[in-house]
């Protein structure tokens, strides 16, 4: 992971786009206690204070489709076309790395990201639901456009603080399934789950 990649800045909807589609790996239970577990340490080490994500928000991000200012059926559908296209096998998922990304009005993101080949599996997973929706959004054309870069990454909490990176202890599970998820702005609930694929 390149410095320009940790200090981009978070990106924020526009006014008025409150709806948020996209596909991502939810932690397992597994995942999720060693993370809670993590992020307690991180905060007691660093003195970190903020707002912290909620244990059934976590989660690492495959693609995100973008902000509506209305829920987008056809989005919806077209995705679900594209994410049922998908081929790639179970992997497991280790996130190993800690570091504070730039965010916005002093809320620095608190992430964990992975080397690989921890997060190998992953990327592949992101390849190969890039290139069907491109496929899917096109029509069926064959689309020849350049894979975007990643930097896989679950976000614990933002705080006014950031660190550096750091080695940690891993946050791993085996991600057997994908989900495509629904995010309401300002909704303090669990994100919804719109659909699911297994991975074989």
């Amino acid at each position: 992971m390149s410095r320009d990649q940790q200090l981009l800045p978070a990106i924020a909807p526009a006014p008025g786009m409150n709806h948020h589609l996209f596909f991502a790996v939810l932690a397992s239970a597994q995942g999720v206690q060693q993370a809670v577990q993590l992020r307690e340490t991180e905060k007691a080490l660093h003195k970190l204070e903020g707002s912290m994500v909620r244990a059934e928000r976590l989660h690492v991000t495959i693609l995100s489709l973008g902000w509506d200012a209305v829920f987008s059926e056809t989005k919806c559908q077209r995705a679900c076309l594209a994410a049922a296209q998908v081929n790639v096998p179970a992997f497991e998922l280790q996130l190993d790395r800690c570091l504070s990304f730039r965010g916005r009005r002093s809320r620095h993101p608190l992430v964990l990201c992975g080397n690989e080949p921890g997060v190998e599996g992953i990327r592949a997973l992101h390849r190969s639901l890039y290139r069907a929706l491109d496929s899917v959004f096109a029509g069926g054309a064959t689309v020849d456009r350049p894979l975007p870069s990643m930097t896989p990454h679950m976000t614990l909490l933002y705080s006014d603080g950031t660190v550096g990176e750091h080695g940690v202890s891993p946050v791993s599970w085996v991600v057997r399934e994908f989900q495509l998820l629904y995010n309401l702005r300002g909704s303090p609930g669990p994100y919804r789950i719109l659909a699911q694929w297994p991975l074989r």
